[in-house]
């Protein structure tokens, strides 16, 4: 008996001892041949392919260094997550050095010094002993690579941290900043603009040192500046000269980017009447492999809603010519839209992609199958009739890559001196004076987007800058951060049901499942009854 019992035991000492061998084995392999899961639809919870890259093209070390506070518990926590984010990173790199620093150790010079470096002490709110004080605390993160250094100075959050990480850290890597350069001189979205200062905060937040943002004319013939990488036409509402649309052209010539964003129509100041707007781009425009429809379009389906005056008061309602784009309507082929989930574009047309050879044409988003096309004087007001028009969907944003041939090949330049505008049936008027200066024929390898509107950008919604920032980017910047700032779109409409869907589930909750009760009632009434007469029949017996 002691015999079995020592040699059970012994079985079990040597059995606990391998599984512990085991457990060891997969820590130590684990550590060097990981796998990661992550469930969620759009991975949010893993850092993005765009962060791996740029992690893998790191040349050298880059620190990050954490400065937080370890208590009270709100900061404790917010430490933790940012340790889990940091965590992440540090497993998909061996470039970087990541340090902890608890500054409640520091002396007075050493926080003075870290306010000098932009990481300050903020005081938060706490509540302890169930009454609420004033904590002293940092929550601030710094980059640094090869002698330069960048500051996060406040996270609250992990909600945006690795956008912000990664173009940071893109930021201190970067030995050159690209420049965007808006047009001006035509009535466009200026971002210099006092009524667009917030848009144009937003647009330098983003920017985090990438590029640069700058106002571009081109009045007396002045090419675009070769240090501008990406050129945007917002809203353009006076038509362009001759000579304007061939710099714009010999730009993209020279292998620039462009966006355009045309408006179809003009409101009439404090009305909702608006006219069809020329803006002169149409002919260059379909030259490159985009005809503009010169219409406007509202989604019977799926539209935004509108504030509008009624008296005194302001009344919020659903306005179909505020189309909204959902997500099984996107391209997922682009990486502008393939993580976009919605867009609402106010007041668009329709865009038509006509085949250019060695031009890949995408059409990045359409409306719904029920889109409807108007054209002619527009009466806009929410509840003015809407005439029949066939239902289809349209085309309402697309991106060109390839080599383009220049509009002007073959014509003389336009003269500097047409400062009036020359209808797109005529002919550009020859320059007066001579110029030493050639044409270019043919573009490098470049890109070109074009959107049937530009009110999205004066709206300020989240939906339409997020669009906005990853057109701008995929242009300047390539895919570098794309991925990381879709992350943050999160809005899924419902599914729109139509109105014999909607009574149908109305009347199955108010009459149908009553209904189903009562006959189960029955029913099972019945079955009692009759067994019950069963019983006294046979029992009987």
């Amino acid at each position: 008996m002691v015999n079995k019992q020592i040699k059970y035991g012994g079985n079990t000492l040597a059995f606990v001892a391998i599984i512990f061998g085991i457990l060891v084995l997969i820590n130590f392999l684990s550590t060097r041949r990981f796998i990661r899961a992550d469930l969620t639809e759009d991975k949010r919870y893993t850092i993005s392919k765009a962060t791996k890259n740029v992690l893998d093209i790191l040349d050298d070390i880059v620190t990050i260094t954490a400065y937080f506070s370890t208590t009270p518990a709100e900061v404790a926590q917010i430490r933790r997550d940012v340790r889990d984010v940091l965590d992440e990173y540090n497993a998909f790199s061996k470039k970087l050095q990541i340090d902890y620093v608890n500054p409640a150790d520091f002396d007075d010079g050493q926080k003075q010094e870290l306010r000098f470096k932009g990481i300050p002490e903020v005081q938060i709110n706490v509540v302890k002993k169930d009454k609420a004080e004033i904590a002293n605390v940092y929550m601030g993160i710094s980059i640094g690579y090869s002698g330069k250094e960048e500051i996060l100075p406040v996270v609250r959050s992990t909600a945006n941290l690795e956008y912000e990480l990664t173009s940071t850290i893109l930021k201190v890597t970067t030995k050159e900043a690209k420049t965007v350069g808006f047009l001006t001189g035509h009535g466009e979205f200026d971002i210099n603009d006092q009524n667009h200062q917030q848009f144009r905060q937003l647009l330098d937040k983003n920017a985090q040192g990438q590029y640069n943002l700058t106002s571009v004319s081109l009045q007396d013939g002045k090419a675009v500046e070769a240090s501008v990488a990406t050129l945007v036409i917002a809203g353009v509402t006076q038509p362009l000269t001759e000579r304007e649309k061939y710099e714009i052209d010999q730009f993209i010539m020279r292998g620039g980017r462009a966006v355009f964003l045309v408006d179809p129509i003009q409101l009439q100041p404090g009305t909702l009447q608006a006219a069809p707007l020329s803006t002169g781009l149409n002919d260059l425009l379909e030259h490159y492999g985009v005809k503009l429809g010169n219409n406007l379009l509202l989604d019977r389906r799926f539209h935004d809603s509108a504030r509008f005056q009624q008296g005194f008061m302001t009344v919020i309602q659903p306005y179909p010519y505020f189309v909204k784009i959902v997500k099984p309507n996107f391209s997922t082929e682009n990486t502008i839209t393939n993580q976009l989930e919605v867009v609402t574009l106010p007041w668009t047309s329709s865009l038509e992609i006509t085949a250019k050879e060695g031009i890949t044409a995408t059409p990045l988003a359409k409306t719904s199958e029920f889109g409807q096309s108007m054209q002619g004087y527009y009466n806009l007001m929410p509840n003015s009739p809407i005439p029949d028009a066939e239902l289809q969907p349209y085309t309402v944003a697309a991106a060109l890559e390839g080599k383009f041939k220049s509009f002007y090949a073959g014509k003389e330049i336009p003269s500097v001196a047409t400062d009036v505008a020359v209808e797109e049936s005529e002919s550009p008027a020859p320059i007066e004076n001579a110029e030493a200066r050639a044409t270019k024929t043919e573009s490098e390898q470049t890109q070109i987007v074009v959107v049937g509107t530009a009110q999205f950008l004066t709206q300020l919604r989240p939906d339409g800058v997020n669009f906005f920032l990853n057109t701008v980017d995929w242009l300047t910047l390539g895919d570098a951060l794309i991925g990381i700032r879709s992350h943050a779109i999160t809005d899924r409409p419902l599914r729109e049901v139509s109105e014999i869907e909607k009574n149908f589930i109305r009347y199955l909750c108010t009459i149908g499942i009553p209904l189903l009760v009562v006959i189960f009632g029955l029913f099972r009434y019945i079955l009692k009854r009759r067994a019950k007469q069963l019983v006294e029949t046979y029992g009987s017996v």
